[in-house]
């Protein structure tokens, strides 16, 4: 009966886009950017434009609640690029739509910012993201640009709102995985690099987009457990033969990201290997948390990783995922759960 249940949560998770994966070149639709209306925009003085708020109780998140008490910290994430649809030929996400908004929720949030609901206040604005192929070279200058800014603008908004209105003079901790760790790093180069504000960063986790060392101009690349100020990134591929890797398309492109900083998200250290046991957590499709099941085999600017160890039935559907990235937040989930919380007691000790 469990393998059934299983099933059934790996068939549904396939429809909304979380494990799909497809080696045939995908042919969009599209039109230039001043011929579709942009959707309305977000209202960040409203409730319903908060995919996650302090005030907004989610089912999604009940089951993530814990016995440890949250901490005085307010935590911004950024959801990832879920407006992909071939068949879509809007530059950006209409945040009133019920189809993206229940995506949003039973996605992202569920599956990667329910790392950070526990250890303090967790804030995640719905915002007009960009399609995911403004990715594509040459969809960028004919609309990507436009709507890559357009979501970035959304995001700058609802920081300011969350500045003025929700904050309270709390230390923050940015978080975003993809399209969102992206627009993450622009709000740290605004807000924060070199500014006042960034006396309040605890730590900025900008996973699954490229980072190098020398992005910010007083923002470091964090290296030990307790380090607070700086950021972390990573881009998580599997280790496979070398005719699979002939054959792979990946998400983040190997070439794209040379030369990114890459942090161990298991170790938080400069170890360039880990083994089963120091692993916490991968948050798997079940909101079961398997610990010792993952294993990074090398770190130079990418992580690759042996296929989890997670039971037969259940390594089995792992093992016809190739491309890592939907998952770099999932594979270290109770890693960066208990990161979070050793560096936010780091920094509250610091100011005591």
């Amino acid at each position: 009966m469990k393998y059934i249940l299983t099933l059934i949560i790996l068939l549904n998770l396939y429809s909304c886009g979380l494990l799909y994966e497809s080696n045939t070149p995908i042919v969009y639709k599209s039109q230039s950017f001043e011929a579709i209306k942009s959707p309305e925009a977000p209202d960040y003085t409203s409730l319903n434009s908060w995919a996650v708020h302090p005030n907004n109780k989610l089912d999604v998140l009940a089951s993530f609640e814990s016995e440890d008490p949250k901490l005085a910290v307010d935590v911004f994430f950024i959801y990832p690029t879920l407006h992909s649809n071939k068949e879509e030929s809007s530059w950006n996400a209409d945040i009133y739509n019920t189809n993206t908004r229940n995506l949003v929720l039973e996605s992202s949030v569920q599956y990667q910012s329910s790392a950070w609901y526990s250890v303090g206040n967790l804030y995640a604005p719905y915002y007009r993201q960009a399609h995911l192929r403004i990715f594509k070279p040459e969809f960028w200058k004919d609309g990507g640009e436009k709507a890559y800014e357009l979501a970035y603008e959304d995001l700058r908004q609802a920081f300011l709102m969350f500045l003025e209105k929700f904050n309270n003079d709390r230390p923050i901790i940015i978080a975003g995985h993809s399209q969102g760790a992206g627009h993450a790093k622009r709000l740290l180069k605004e807000f924060f690099d070199g500014k006042p504000l960034q006396k309040k960063l605890i730590a900025a986790y900008l996973i699954g987009t490229k980072i190098m060392e020398d992005e910010f101009k007083n923002i470091k690349h964090m290296t030990n457990e307790s380090e607070t100020g700086g950021f972390v990134t990573w881009n998580s591929y599997r280790l496979m033969s070398e005719s699979k890797e002939r054959k792979a398309i990946y998400t983040i492109s190997k070439e794209w990201i040379k030369g990114a900083a890459c942090s161990n998200p298991i170790t938080w250290d400069q170890q360039k290997t880990t083994q089963y046991s120091d692993h916490k957590g991968f948050l798997y499709l079940n909101n079961k948390v398997f610990p010792q099941t993952v294993k990074i085999e090398s770190i130079d600017d990418k992580l690759l990783i042996k296929t989890p160890k997670v039971g037969l039935f259940k390594k089995i559907l792992i093992s016809t995922i190739k491309d890592y990235h939907k998952a770099d937040v999932n594979l270290f989930w109770e890693d960066i759960r208990i990161n979070t919380r050793i560096r936010t007691e780091s920094y509250l000790n610091m100011i005591d």
